[in-house]
């Protein structure tokens, strides 16, 4: 609000509660015009994209993949094997964050654009996938309809849409993530009604 903002998306109903009494703290329509005061600023800065200035190290970009898969193999595993969208999703920290389609399409793309300057490679995306699905799976075990992904790379559906998200990416119209969810679930729901049942943990 401070920066002019007179509304926002807010997720859990306790946060929008905790918003809520914001606006009884900022009035926006007095920020709104005490930035109206500043300079503007030049359209060249405005359209000049933030480039990276440095290289990166290999555990900087180690961290981020991981980060990044973890994110798209904790919110795939749900949407796809059990159909349930928006949710709370541990971290690599095993801290519970709100995962929905638009952090995933971020995910997603992160690792597609890398990937296509030659920032990673297709068999480092592929190593931490495999590796970080363990940690998923571990981290689901007290779900009693979870089906793992670790072991069974070539049987998850979950852990194949998963893939499809990163290596599929930049020919997803916009980057949305809805095409390959929506095929994937198709997939998993015929499945599950020919009879497929939960991998033991």
């Amino acid at each position: 609000m401070k920066a002019g903002a007179n509304c926002s998306w807010t997720p859990s109903p306790t946060a929008a509660t905790l918003h809520a009494i914001h606006y009884h703290r900022v009035l926006v329509q007095d920020a709104q015009a005490e930035l109206a005061k500043r300079a503007k600023a030049s359209l060249q800065h405005i359209l000049t994209p933030p480039l990276l200035n440095r290289k990166l190290t290999a555990q900087e970009i180690q961290v981020d993949l991981d980060n990044n898969v973890q994110g798209i193999l904790g919110y795939v595993v749900r949407w796809i094997d059990q159909g349930v969208g928006c949710s709370k999703v541990p971290d690599l920290e095993n801290v519970g964050l709100m995962e929905d389609r638009a952090t995933l399409r971020i995910n997603s793309q992160h690792i597609a654009n890398w990937m296509h300057w030659g920032i990673i490679s297709e068999d480092q995306v592929l190593e931490s996938f495999k590796r970080v699905a363990a940690i998923v799976d571990e981290q689901n075990k007290g779900d009693a309809k979870y089906m793992k992904m670790a072991g069974r790379f070539d049987d998850s559906i979950a852990y194949k849409g998963a893939l499809a998200l990163a290596f599929e990416g930049r020919e997803q119209p916009n980057g949305y993530t809805e095409y390959v969810l929506t095929k994937y679930r198709q997939q998993a729901k015929a499945a599950l009604d020919f009879g497929y049942k939960p991998a033991k943990l």
